[in-house]
């Protein structure tokens, strides 16, 4: 699947994720504030509708303070109220009802209310003994004919608080003002949400393409390696999940490529096995043979003159080291081709290095030697075989017009046993660094250039490393990393 295709796919993904997100955050936002707007407004015309009441019974008190006492039945009360109600009403802006004591209707100051029966003429049974409970007062929430409204019921006492009449002020201005102040709060609220909306869809926008960028950088990448044959790592600098993404794939293109080289190196050396095989075996094929005939040659001439003697010895002795140094050759080849058989046993490096470093009295050697055993479960054959080559390579590096000076160190760092051989010698030219290690290859005028090679393959055997620094014109050093074994630790070949 082409991963630019995937990568739009994703980018729309997460695009409208995002926006659904933010419609459905919009929504119930919306849906929040409204009945929070609607709590609000129903608590502002509750709390004013009982200031109005308040005020609206305050007034009557005081109206019927003044007022000599008489007979308070409907008559009595009606020429009582029969204009101070509708002063009351216009005052406060109210409709104001009044009924009897027994519930009959008395008066009111909007007759179209019980006209269309929105305010019943009189007061039943259950509301009156409701009153009389309630301590003479008697709020409800009523509804006629999609109208919303509060109304109150209330005891009108006289200067004697001895309840003459009762009054019914119903407050319709709940209805009303909720729908023109919700009207106004919406057309004020919409405009701004309209932009929010807006900014929150680029802003979806922009980060979607944020999240997908790298997606799209990789593809590219990938696109240019495919036909480069060659992968190269991303750059992304923020430390988050997609930083890690991007970081795991650098690894990754890091570790193939460890595995591209790896995977060269062991095809180069299977070529090279197979070749070392033949030439060995064409080598040795008529090494033998001619070594034997040398020798019975040099025999069978043991009666001749002695000038003819010392030429024929002369001679046999040149073909005889000429053939010797075939079968070193061979012999190289073959050791390369398959390594013989270790015999892994415990050894400490540090006294096998030792006894190696005295084999080469006349060089100019210092061994840094560890303050303790250093062991490790190897082959002690090809650990000596490793320490000569280095050795041998570190003086044969110095110039002879110039003192060897080597230097060996030892120590146990992690677990490992590290080793460094380090010589004052030209140093090996940056453009042969990546080709040290091959077989064949050689900086000498003489060899097979298999040396390296075979302590490179012992080393990784041994599950250790090898690597190294050079300064043209300084010298280089060889770092040895093998595992250390424990004092107490057994193995049996």
């Amino acid at each position: 699947m082409d991963l630019f295709k995937v990568r739009n796919k994703l980018l729309t993904r997460i695009y409208i994720s995002m926006l659904a997100l933010l419609t459905a955050a919009f929504f119930f936002i919306g849906i929040f504030t409204y009945y929070n707007f609607k709590t609000q407004n129903q608590s502002y015309h509750e709390k004013r509708f009982l200031r109005k009441e308040t005020a609206t019974l305050s007034s009557i008190s005081y109206f019927l303070k003044n007022i000599d006492t008489i007979n308070y039945n409907d008559n009595g009360i009606l020429k009582i109220f029969e204009t101070k109600i509708f002063e009351l009403a216009d005052i406060h802006n109210l409709d104001i009802i009044i009924y009897s004591l027994k519930g009959q209707l008395v008066l009111s100051s909007n007759q179209q209310l019980v006209e269309k029966q929105i305010i019943p003429d009189k007061i039943n049974s259950a509301l009156l003994k409701k009153l009389s409970k309630k301590n003479g007062s008697v709020k409800k929430n009523l509804t006629h004919a999609d109208i919303n409204y509060l109304n109150s019921y209330k005891y009108i006492t006289d200067k004697n608080k001895k309840p003459i009449a009762i009054i019914s002020i119903p407050y319709f201005q709940l209805n009303e003002s909720y729908k023109k102040d919700l009207k106004i709060y919406l057309l004020a609220l919409i405009p701004v949400y309209i932009f929010l909306f807006i900014c929150a869809n680029l802003l979806a926008l922009v980060l979607s393409r944020q999240i997908s960028g790298p997606m799209s950088r990789l593809s590219e990448t990938m696109r240019e390696a495919a036909i480069m044959k060659k992968f190269m790592p991303l750059s992304w600098n923020s430390k988050d999940e997609i930083g890690q993404l991007v970081r795991q794939y650098n690894f990754m293109v890091k570790e193939l490529e460890k595995s591209a080289d790896i995977l060269a190196q062991n095809e180069k050396e299977t070529a090279w096995k197979e070749m070392a095989k033949q030439v060995a075996h064409e080598i040795k094929n008529p090494l033998t043979p001619m070594k034997l005939n040398v020798q019975l040659f040099e025999r069978s001439l043991k009666t001749e003159g002695a000038t003819v003697k010392d030429k024929v010895k002369i001679f046999s002795e040149s073909i005889i080291e000429q053939i010797d140094t075939l079968s070193d050759i061979a012999s190289a080849f073959s050791d390369f081709a398959k390594m013989p058989m270790s015999k892994k046993e415990r050894l400490d490096l540090s006294t096998i290095a030792k006894n190696t470093i005295n084999f080469f009295n006349t060089a100019n050697i210092v061994f840094e030697k560890p303050t303790k055993p250093c062991y490790i479960y190897a082959d002690k054959g090809q650990i000596i075989r490793i320490l000569n080559n280095l050795l041998n390579n570190a003086v044969e590096a110095v110039p002879e017009n110039k003192r060897p000076l080597i230097t060996v160190n030892m120590e146990l760092i992690n677990d490992c046993v590290k080793l460094s051989i380090s010589d004052n010698g030209e140093g090996i030219p940056t453009a042969l660094h990546k080709k040290i290690f091959n077989p064949s290859f050689t900086t000498k005028n003489s060899g097979t250039g298999l040396g390296l090679a075979i302590v490179k393959r012992i080393i990784n055997d041994l599950n250790g490393s090898i690597s190294f620094k050079s300064s043209e014109g300084q010298g280089t050093t060889f770092y040895v990393s093998i595992p250390h074994l424990k004092e107490k630790t057994n193995f049996t070949d």
